[in-house]
């Protein structure tokens, strides 16, 4: 299927390097100095002072924006890893610390406790350890020192912590129990118990109040600590954001400057590929991309200019700028509806009545030869611009090869063909100058029309050839109109021809038998082999028919040695039936290409060389003027075979062209007389006497005599009274088949006319 772009079927579609060329226009190249590339592969250098833009980087685009797109996404892991690492430590410290304040209040509280029972001891009187309960504030005086290191100034919990110890020492005090005052109590105070316990319970809620002071200082912790939490999600959510605003924006930035593009060139390749071959790329981009696109537009631009040229060179002779015969067989395939860009006949084609022209230089070959071929390629340009200035603008000239042209005439009225013909043959009378030489060209011309019986363009393209053919070698110079009547012969011997290669070898040929009598008695003394062709559709051919044909395809050769090998084993069989003659003999007929054939010579030679095949017994008819016609006559080919023995007869004598010198130097034994010299007889008075001489100079020469055609009894009588004494036609017997033949020789029976009978026949 071809490309939808083809310009087979326009042959006058431009090309890059040629201006346009229809098929009655001369092809030009272009000037000199004017580019043949299109305006889109052209290209100039920038004028001075310009500066070319710096080129964009494809690479380094897209490097920056992945640099870009892994940097927030490290910042955005480095803000998660130190977000969740300060509210871990954040957690960690505040818990640490708050459990250290707890346990240095818990344990200045159970201090607390066993040292004021101790002084609740002291004041009943009760035996006690003043040492023990010494020690005992000291170590608690040594807590609260650890405690003030340890709590913070925080929610006042150090200060809290200092008011506790000043309360209990003050209790201590006012008691007599701190320090030194213990060794000076004496007696029973367990009236200051209460008092005593109440400023012990004054100091445990003063470290009470440093405990919650220490929650709170745990929960301002944990509390600073959810806000950093909270700073780190609103920073992964600010960081998920504008990740996902650059994943848009690159995204779009990919469609737009990326795929867009590749998909532009995906597209472009797509109709480069179904042959669209000017469809261009859009440059945007001053990068890879858009060098990409500005190479593929270059590729394209030269792919079409180089898919022009191929067309034209495709579609035109390179000699004369000419439509080839590739545009003629699309024109008239599209004028018979069978074109692509016809898929059906439609009316208007339908009523269309095409002409076509074929034309032939005549001895061509001698411009050639005298010439040399470059003075016949000039006349044939020259020839084609005289050809293009005879059509019409919808006529197309096309040269078809060698010296054979061809035109397409638009031809509704059935008489513009024979116009442009005679427009031909007008524009061929002024001579032809090639090299300062004059030559008088003449062409031969063969039209055919267009008609409705027409199958196809082929047939159409056969017709106007036969015709050309009928024109050459009816004189040259001439036109020649389409004969359907002459065009059915030639296809019937061309078809005739066609089967006659099988004949031999499929077993359709067929031997008749036609009795060569004594005319004084009748008696048969040989037959002649005649040659039948059992066709498988036509029927049974005579001689005249295929013999012919069978000369000019070289099957006569075949033929031949088969007539020649299957009559004389015929009649070799013949002479061992009871009531035969053992002398009869017989005749077979050979074409002069037999003898000027050394292959054909040489199976002559092997079959005679056969016993079986009695060649003593074999006459070999050769005609007259095939006689004539040879180089030396043929003799030393019939000497070779009368070598074998065979006696030859001249066939159709006084037909020919031979004089009686000729016909003294053939090696000749018998003279047949051909059946024209009868026809007149016997009223035909110069006739007799051309016959009398005949067989005068036969009794001269000491040929025998066989007279043909013999179909009326006067003719007859009057051989008889000139003395011939041997004949056959019609009159005595017809040509039979073997068998009848075989049964007229075994029943000895003579051949007598019956009286008063005439035989007439239309020949063997």
């Amino acid at each position: 299927m071809r490309n939808p772009n083809s310009k087979l079927a326009d042959p006058a579609a431009p090309w890059p390097s040629r201006t346009s060329a229809t098929a009655g226009e001369s092809v030009q190249e272009p000037s000199e100095g004017v580019s043949a590339l299109p305006a889109e592969r052209q290209s100039f250098p920038p004028a001075r002072g310009e500066t070319q833009p710096r080129p964009g980087s494809l690479k380094r685009e897209w490097s920056k924006a992945f640099t870009l797109m892994l940097l927030a996404l490290l910042a955005g892991a480095a803000a998660t890893v130190v977000g969740v690492r300060v509210v871990t430590e954040q957690i960690q410290r505040a818990t640490f610390q708050h459990r250290l304040e707890s346990q240095a209040v818990t344990e200045l509280q159970s201090g607390l406790d066993a040292h004021e029972q101790a002084g609740l001891q002291l004041l009943s009187a009760a035996p006690a350890d003043t040492s023990a309960f010494l020690r005992q504030q000291e170590d608690i005086s040594a807590r609260f020192d650890a405690a003030a290191g340890i709590l913070p100034d925080d929610h006042g919990m150090r200060a809290t912590a200092g008011e506790a110890r000043a309360a209990w020492q003050e209790g201590l005090s006012a008691h007599g129990l701190w320090g030194e005052q213990v060794a000076r109590l004496r007696g029973n105070h367990l009236a200051e118990a209460p008092a005593f316990a109440a400023s012990g319970a004054r100091t445990r809620a003063l470290l009470a109040d440093v405990r919650r002071a220490s929650l709170d200082a745990l929960d301002g912790d944990i509390a600073y600590g959810a806000q950093v939490q909270q700073m780190v999600v609103g920073g992964r959510v600010a960081l998920f954001a504008l990740a996902g605003a650059g994943v848009f924006f690159f995204r779009r930035r990919m469609t737009k400057h990326l795929m867009r593009p590749v998909e532009e060139l995906y597209r472009g390749v797509q109709k480069l590929q179904s042959g669209d071959y000017s469809h261009r790329i859009d440059v945007v981009r001053n990068d890879e991309l858009g060098q990409l696109a500005a190479a593929f537009n270059s590729m394209a631009a030269t792919v079409h200019d180089n898919h022009l040229e191929l067309t034209f060179r495709a579609t035109h002779d390179p000699l004369t700028g000419l439509a080839n015969r590739a545009v003629l067989t699309e024109r008239l395939s599209a004028a018979f509806g069978t074109g692509p860009s016809h898929p059906s006949g439609t009316a208007n084609g339908a009523s269309r009545r095409e002409g076509l022209l074929i034309i032939d230089v005549d001895d061509f070959k001698d411009v050639n030869d005298s010439l040399g071929h470059e003075g016949g390629d000039a006349l044939l340009i020259q020839l084609a611009q005289r050809l293009r200035g005879c059509v019409r603008a919808g006529d197309l000239v096309a040269r078809l090869g060698g010296d054979e042209f061809a035109i397409v005439v638009m031809d509704d009225r059935g008489s513009a063909t024979g116009d442009v013909a005679g427009r031909v043959q007008s524009a061929l009378r002024d001579p032809f100058s090639i090299d300062e030489v004059r030559l008088k060209v003449t062409v031969s011309m063969g039209a055919a029309q267009r008609s409705a019986e027409t199958a196809d363009p082929a047939e159409l393209m056969r017709q106007a050839d036969f015709a050309m053919y009928m024109a050459k070698h009816g004189g040259k110079g001439r036109y020649q109109l389409f004969d359907a009547r002459g065009y059915d012969e030639m296809t019937y011997r061309a078809a005739l021809r066609a089967d006659l290669a099988a004949a031999v070898q499929s077993g359709q040929l067929r031997l008749d038998y036609q009795p060569v009598v004594e005319l004084e008695t009748g008696a048969i003394v040989g037959v002649e082999a005649l040659v039948r062709w059992e066709h498988p559709t036509l029927g049974r051919l005579g001689p005249a028919d295929f013999i012919p044909l069978a000369e000019e395809t070289g099957e006569i050769g075949a033929i031949g040695c088969w007539v020649l090998d299957t009559a004389s084993r015929h009649v070799a069989g013949w002479r061992r039936s009871p009531g035969t003659a053992a002398d009869i003999w017989v005749s077979v007929n050979l074409s002069t290409l037999q003898l000027s054939s050394d292959r054909n010579l040489a199976a002559l030679e092997r079959i005679l060389a056969n016993p079986a095949a009695q060649a003593h017994k074999v006459i070999l008819e050769v005609t007259e003027s095939a006689l004539a016609t040879s180089s030396d006559g043929g003799v030393g080919a019939l000497n070779r075979l009368k070598s074998f023995g065979v006696r030859i007869a001249i066939d159709d004598f006084g037909t020919g062209f031979s004089s009686l010198s000729t016909l003294a130097a053939l090696p000749a034994d018998i003279l047949k007389i051909d059946r024209a010299f009868l026809a007149g007889l016997p009223g035909d008075a110069p006739a007799a006497a051309m016959l009398e001489g005949i067989l005068e100079v036969a009794r001269k020469l000491n040929l025998d005599v066989i007279a043909e055609g013999i179909e009326e009894t006067g003719q007859l009588d009057l051989l008889r009274s000139l003395g011939c004494e041997m004949g056959q036609g019609f009159l005595l017997a017809a040509p039979s088949p073997s068998p009848v033949l075989e049964a007229l020789l075994a029943s000895g029976a003579a051949l007598h006319p019956p009286v008063d009978t005439d035989a007439r026949a239309e020949g063997a």
